[in-house]
């Protein structure tokens, strides 16, 4: 379902519009109504629309100025546009915001209708295009989150229902139908001939691979769906009959099937855990080498503790720098970073994937270690900002941010939860309301106007304009003026000359 507002500064049109349509039947959940541009853009930053329906001419804050401000905070809300004839020159300005649908008052039902469910299908097929591309993406990352996967689920055995959870959608896992396929007597110095080998078997047998290739000790363990008992006994025999020179005892195939994706990975680890030395051979040929021993430097579990266990933010950002020095490969800091995120990174269990995918992009996009550094940051922070209390850290964090950027327009919680700390907008604005008792856009609202007085006190500056872009309004002070006014009771130009006149009286 896509999420609906209807802006309308007449009440008659804002109940027409919302009895108009059973929008329920072409997609839409209706979560709001606005009887201007201000409620609107408030509405906004708290609640998320996908499609936003609103007239032009409205005070306070007109319907340009309500588009302008809402796509600097969210630029893939969809605008339908309501105005009369005479307004035509308003939709052209509309068009360099990239609003396509603009209907004439008084509103037409079936045009209406015609406008969302385009919107919903242009919707859907963007949703289905991002998806693919956003499984590409993983498909690319998919070696350095298996071993990230492999090395969390062996340091934490005692809980790896919630690792391979966290996991599962990350490796696109199954919940079943998975066999394991344990190769035996496989001597090193023939791995990669054996690797080789394999995979042509399973091509002819059209089986793809569903993880990379574990070798332990003279082990490999081939993990695949095998759905007949025929593609099993093919499998083993092809494998059994596989021979290389030098070779002296007969390969042996053994299968193994749990009723669970997770309860054959839980017997894999277990079996693995014992030896000191794991190979991962990916199907592209790469191989990772993971030293399973309590004294390894590079287990990232013993850094993500290390760092949770900082007396404050202050030793964990140092740590973090003792350990992502510029001069480590950038391949190694990736792998690091991107271990370390998923272990003390939101939502432990229940990461979203478009969140872990927001950060793994910024990740890969980093060219240089301490661009890696500075990402990491944001994590650690969320880490230690409330201590064990990790169900205040998201809030802690963002609270900060607003602080330090204000003179920002784009605070919205959509924004934040998307750019800044890679979490769901849903788990954030549910979140932010618990640990605050209040709306985000109440409490933005409320820092904004509370370091507008601020600086009107300090400076006895009449100079609305500046003090609108230094508190994030950007070039609209009259919309400033209207919420200030709200928040005070006073125009701001009232509120200063009130100081001006407390201070002189003061001086006498």
């Amino acid at each position: 379902m896509l999420r609906l507002m209807i802006v309308d500064d007449e009440q008659i049109i804002r109940e027409a519009l919302s009895q108009m349509i059973d929008y329920k039947s072409i997609g839409y959940e209706l979560i709001a109504t606005a009887k201007n541009g201000m409620e609107a853009y408030d509405i906004i930053c708290d609640d998320y629309p996908d499609v936003v329906i609103t007239d032009i001419r409205m005070p306070i804050l007109n319907g340009l100025d309500l588009i302008e401000r809402s796509i600097k905070s969210d630029s893939h809300i969809t605008f339908i546009l309501l105005s009369g004839y005479n307004d035509f020159e308003y939709a052209k300005q509309a068009m360099k915001y990239g609003v396509r649908y603009y209907l004439l008052k008084p509103t037409d039902k079936n045009e209406l209708i015609e406008s969302l469910v385009s919107i919903r299908k242009e919707r859907l097929q963007e949703e289905e295009s991002r998806k693919m591309q956003q499984q590409d993406f993983l498909r690319s990352l998919h070696f350095p989150l298996e071993q990230s996967f492999i090395m969390e689920a062996l340091e934490h055995q005692d809980s790896f229902p919630a690792v391979f959870r966290k996991y599962q959608g990350l490796l696109s896992l199954p919940k079943n139908c998975i066999y394991a396929c344990i190769c035996s007597f496989v001597e090193e110095s023939y791995i990669k001939s054996f690797i080789c080998d394999v995979k042509k078997l399973l091509d002819a047998s059209k089986v793809p691979l569903q993880f990379s290739i574990v070798y332990v000790k003279n082990t490999a363990v081939l993990i695949f769906p095998a759905f007949t008992l025929a593609i099993q006994e093919r499998i083993e025999s092809a494998i059994t009959e596989l021979r290389y020179p030098g070779q002296s005892v007969t390969f042996e195939a053994e299968f193994l099937y749990r009723d669970s994706s997770e309860k054959l990975f839980q017997e894999i680890i277990q079996k693995i855990s014992r030896f000191e030395r794991i190979l991962l051979f990916s199907e592209g040929g790469d191989v990772h080498e993971i030293r399973n021993h309590i004294a390894s430097p590079w287990m990232i579990s013993r850094l993500e503790n290390s760092i949770t266990s900082a007396e404050d933010t202050v030793q964990a950002e140092e740590l973090l720098d003792s350990v992502f020095m510029d001069s480590i490969p950038l391949s190694t800091a990736r792998n690091l970073a991107l271990g370390l995120f998923l272990q003390i990174g939101p939502e432990r269990e229940k990461l979203p994937v478009d969140a872990a995918c927001d950060f793994f992009r910024r990740l890969y996009s980093c060219d240089t270690v301490s661009g890696i550094r500075e990402l990491l940051r944001v994590v650690l922070r969320k880490d230690t900002a409330c201590g064990t209390h990790k169900t205040g850290s998201n809030i802690v964090l963002l609270k900060a941010y607003i602080r330090e950027h204000l003179y920002s327009e784009n605070l919205s919680l959509k924004w934040l939860a998307e750019n800044y700390l890679f979490v769901s907008i849903g788990y954030l604005s549910k979140q932010f309301v618990k640990e605050e008792g209040m709306r985000f856009s109440d409490y933005l609202n409320k820092e904004r106007m509370e370091e507008a007085i601020r600086l009107m006190t300090y400076y006895q500056n009449d100079n609305i304009k500046h003090i609108a872009r230094q508190v994030g309004f950007g070039s609209n002070p009259q919309y400033f003026s209207q919420v200030f006014k709200r928040y005070t009771g006073s125009p701001p130009t009232e509120y200063i000359e009130k100081l001006k006149n407390k201070h002189e009286k003061g001086e006498k």
